[in-house]
């Protein structure tokens, strides 16, 4: 029995002593791997442990690949997240970028249309007021022609009533010179009353001097000049139809001419209306314009924020993603070295 029993413990001694060994021999080569880091001198004592727990090496081989296909199955569900991740900052980013690209060209296109506008507007205000300087000078000469019309028409009646007072006194002279005739008044008397009638009538004051040297013998023919001078008696009705024909000359001057003022002033005051319509709408383009390129400029600012902040943020995900894949990969490979130096003992 005893004999049995020391046999037992020489076999197991036996098998502790060669466990040992192949522990010691895993150790020394995975001391040895290229790629020795912290997480290989964890991995070193895990096997370690586990082979000198276990009698198998088989077992300790079964444990290192499951945690090799942890590692693997670890990354792949970060590679599905990363992705999924990865492709939503994408997509934002992209629309972001779309966005800010279309304000920007719009802020542009408003900036030129702005500045368009105030260039028409400021066209359209010279223009409104050289035609509100032409209305103001053509309403000053309507009214020049209206003053000078009425101021000749005014001088026309004057005329025609001075001329007719004239032709008055002059029949009236002309009545008494007749009686001083007839009556045979002095030659003296005669010929005074003659001078006066003369000195009135302007047109034949020429013959003033023939008449002063008349002798007595020739007053009968002042009967024949008496008749000619009734000529007189006729001329108001003379006077007053060529006033007439005058004042219809005139006025028909003046209408044809106050015609003409109206035409342009109605094309002029047509233009300074569209001028004005036209105007007002440019001024309330440039309104609208001036407010939409103001809120522009404040969405502009933030949507780039929003998209430096994705961008920033991608470029987070992508650089930890890159660290941990790099890192896990690493591991893995130090497992697969792990796993080929503890497969080398199962042979032994």
């Amino acid at each position: 029995m005893k004999q049995v029993i020391f046999l037992v413990m020489l076999i197991t001694l036996s098998l502790q002593t060669s466990l040992q060994s192949k522990v010691d021999v895993v150790m020394a080569q995975m001391d040895k791997m290229a790629l020795k880091n912290e997480f290989s001198k964890q991995l070193a004592g895990l096997i370690e442990l586990k082979m000198l727990q276990s009698s198998y090496v088989e077992e300790v081989l079964k444990e290192i690949k499951g945690i090799r296909d942890q590692l693997i199955s670890d990354q792949t569900i970060e590679d599905q997240e990363f992705a999924k991740k990865i492709g939503q900052l994408n997509v934002e980013i992209e629309i972001l970028e779309i966005q800010t690209e279309k304000l920007a060209k719009e802020l542009q296109r408003l900036n030129q249309q702005i500045a368009d506008l105030n260039e028409d507007i400021s066209k359209l205000i010279g223009t409104q007021q050289s035609q509100e300087k032409q209305l103001s000078t053509l309403n000053s000469k309507e009214e020049d022609i209206r003053n000078q019309y009425k101021l000749e028409i005014e001088n026309i009646s004057q005329r025609t009533t001075n001329n007719i007072k004239s032709i008055d006194g002059l029949n009236e002279m002309i009545a008494k010179l007749q009686q001083a005739v007839f009556a045979e008044q002095s030659k003296t008397t005669v010929l005074s009353m003659l001078i006066n009638l003369l000195t009135l009538w302007d047109q034949i004051i020429l013959l003033q001097h023939l008449f002063l040297q008349l002798p007595s013998l020739m007053f009968p023919l002042l009967l024949e000049l008496f008749n000619c001078l009734k000529i007189f008696e006729i001329q108001e009705e003379r006077i007053n139809a060529g006033a007439n024909e005058y004042v219809a000359k005139v006025t028909q001057s003046y209408e044809v001419t106050l015609k003409e003022v109206t035409e342009v002033r109605e094309r002029l005051s047509a233009d300074y209306s569209r001028t004005i319509v036209t105007l007002k709408r440019r001024n309330e383009e440039n309104a609208l314009s001036t407010k939409s390129r103001n809120q522009i400029q404040k969405d502009l600012p933030i949507a780039l924020d929003l998209l430096q902040q994705y961008r920033n943020e991608r470029e987070i995900v992508q650089s930890n993603y890159n660290l941990r894949s790099a890192k896990r990969e690493n591991e893995v490979k130090i497992i697969t070295q792990a796993y080929t130096i503890v497969a080398q003992q199962v042979k032994v």
